[in-house]
């Protein structure tokens, strides 16, 4: 078995013709069948194989990259938006202890309008 393993493996590391006429030696008790394999051998005919999807897969993954790059800009900007308005929660928690309503008036006039109404319509509560 090794010695067949061994002379297996010489032949496979030397060439990657296939030498008919050593295997016909070789195969005293039936040559016939080395011929059976070299007419099936020499007439194989395979086609070509031709491959897009190694384009198509770089194209899609290409359209998936443009896509991450850009929720990834947009989630920068909502990010820095979120810190602005955190910085201004802040800011507005810590004047809440002495704000005026007249200083709430000037920032939401809708707001004094709202509750004049209110008072004109005597809705307290």
């Amino acid at each position: 078995m090794a010695d067949i393993k061994d002379a297996v493996q010489r032949d496979a590391d030397r060439s990657t013709n296939v030498d008919f006429a050593k295997f016909k030696q070789q195969l005293t008790n039936s040559p016939e069948i080395v011929d059976l394999f070299q007419k099936a051998y020499t007439t194989l005919k395979l086609p070509k194989y031709e491959s897009t999807e190694v384009e198509d897969v770089t194209k899609a993954f290409k359209v998936l990259e443009d896509e991450a790059k850009k929720q990834a800009a947009e989630s920068a900007k909502r990010i820095e938006e979120l810190e602005n308005e955190l910085v201004l929660l802040k800011e507005e928690r810590e004047s809440l202890e002495r704000v005026t309503m007249d200083e709430i008036f000037e920032r939401e006039p809708e707001m004094r309008e709202k509750f004049n109404e209110q008072i004109k319509k005597d809705e307290w509560f």
